[in-house]
């Protein structure tokens, strides 16, 4: 048997059976049909081609730019502005009030420790706590201790 040498407009059927029976029938398919021994060179080359993106977290091909593409530019209603977003926030929503407002009151404490961790430091290994009285002062703070 002579080898045949697989062309780019071939690439479609390799990727198809790829992506729904697996690398071994997609493997099985190039060596049964196109009487090549080495498939692993026919996907390197696939996937240099440009015309597919592989993923390795899926396992599969998916043509290239396809959603890029559809993305690229805004219809009418989107520059116009009048697309009514799919999600309304988290504060315009009636039912999301308690756990709105739980997120506020936890940014706001985060923020508050962010504050502190400039100044203070807490040694858990030698029970000390360091606070830095000079950049304290030097910020506006006074310091009292009771």
């Amino acid at each position: 048997m002579s080898k045949t040498i697989i062309k780019e407009n071939n690439f479609p059927e390799i990727v198809d059976e790829y992506n729904s029976a697996g690398r071994t029938a997609a493997y099985d398919l190039i060596r049964s049909r196109y009487h090549i021994k080495n498939p692993y060179c026919v996907m390197n080359r696939i996937r240099g081609c440009g015309k597919y993106e592989y993923d390795p977290k899926t396992d599969h091909f998916s043509e290239a730019g396809v959603n890029a593409a559809d993305n690229a530019f805004m219809n009418l209603d989107e520059l116009c502005g009048t697309v009514v977003p799919k999600t309304q926030p988290a504060f315009l929503t009636t039912t999301n009030k308690p756990e709105s407002m739980e997120k506020l009151v936890q940014e706001l404490i985060s923020d508050r420790l962010l504050t502190l961790s400039k100044y203070i430091t807490i040694d858990t290994s030698t029970r000390t706590i360091l606070i830095d009285q000079t950049s304290l002062t030097t910020d506006g703070y006074q310091v009292v201790t009771h």
